[in-house]
């Protein structure tokens, strides 16, 4: 009787994860590499979808945007509404480089791209990941 409460248990924990991995894989679409000129071009096309960018990050006071040179004077508004997030390593550590930089320097960023509220930044990139945070040039 044991072997058989033993083996269903692992049955039933095995299927658990299985069932687990599947919702994640789902969630997680892959992110459309892209680049910062080209969603402020189309910024619909890219409406609630995961990209990815490179590009100058700078971090202010009261918001942080990130912008590309061929598209000069225009950014996108960087937001994080999820607190999970600013507890993640990569994003800890980009804003500890960040503020040793002077607040300012080049990453790449994964996030959601999604409408906003604010007529002010009528899209935000939802921070979800950074990577490769280097130092303003």
């Amino acid at each position: 009787m044991k072997v058989i409460v033993v083996i269903a248990s692992i049955l039933i924990i095995c299927a658990a994860q299985a069932c687990a991995s599947t919702k994640t894989m789902q969630n997680e679409s892959p992110a459309i590499s892209t680049n910062v000129c080209s969603v402020l071009k189309a910024p619909r096309d890219f409406a609630n979808k995961i990209i990815e960018l490179r590009g100058f990050v700078y971090l202010g006071v009261d918001h942080m945007n990130i912008s590309d040179k061929h598209c000069a004077g225009r950014g996108i508004e960087l937001v994080i509404k999820s607190d999970p997030v600013f507890k993640q390593l990569d994003v800890h550590n980009f804003y500890l480089q960040m503020n040793r930089q002077g607040r300012k320097g080049f990453a790449t960023i994964t996030g959601l791209f999604q409408p906003d509220s604010s007529p002010l930044t009528p899209y935000v990139l939802n921070i979800q990941h950074v990577r490769d945070v280097d130092r303003a040039r």
